[in-house]
């Protein structure tokens, strides 16, 4: 489908986007349980007195590992397209997938903690 008008393109790309949030929250448990993480920590740093430069990184970090999450959601999907059966290449690539989040969650944890305390 070619667009002629950009703006309509950005407006069906941003509909195409809330459409896979969506599913994401009524679908993927880790994602959602992301959201509610993300949620808290907004609402902490409501009544934080870290400067608003620190705040905003602190949300833009975590709202990384959100991103992240939807990335291996997708591939992982991608991969059960391929085969249904237990394969350990595809196993391989979905811990890696998940190792990727795991290093993003433990680097938020220790940002906040240096970010607090400091």
């Amino acid at each position: 489908m070619i667009y002629r008008n950009p703006f309509k393109r950005l407006y069906n790309a941003s509909l195409y986007s809330v459409d896979g949030l969506i599913h994401a929250v009524r679908n993927e448990q880790a994602f959602r349980y992301e959201a509610v993480v993300f949620i808290v920590l907004c609402t902490a740093l409501t009544i934080s007195p870290l400067a608003v430069m620190r705040r905003l990184f602190l949300v833009g970090m975590w709202l990384l590992v959100m991103a992240l999450e939807l990335v291996n959601s997708s591939v992982e999907r991608a991969f059960d397209l391929i085969d249904e059966n237990f394969r350990p290449e595809i196993k391989a690539g979905k811990d890696m997938l998940s190792a990727s989040i795991f290093i993003m969650v433990c680097f938020n944890v220790f940002l906040w903690a240096v970010m607090i305390l400091l």
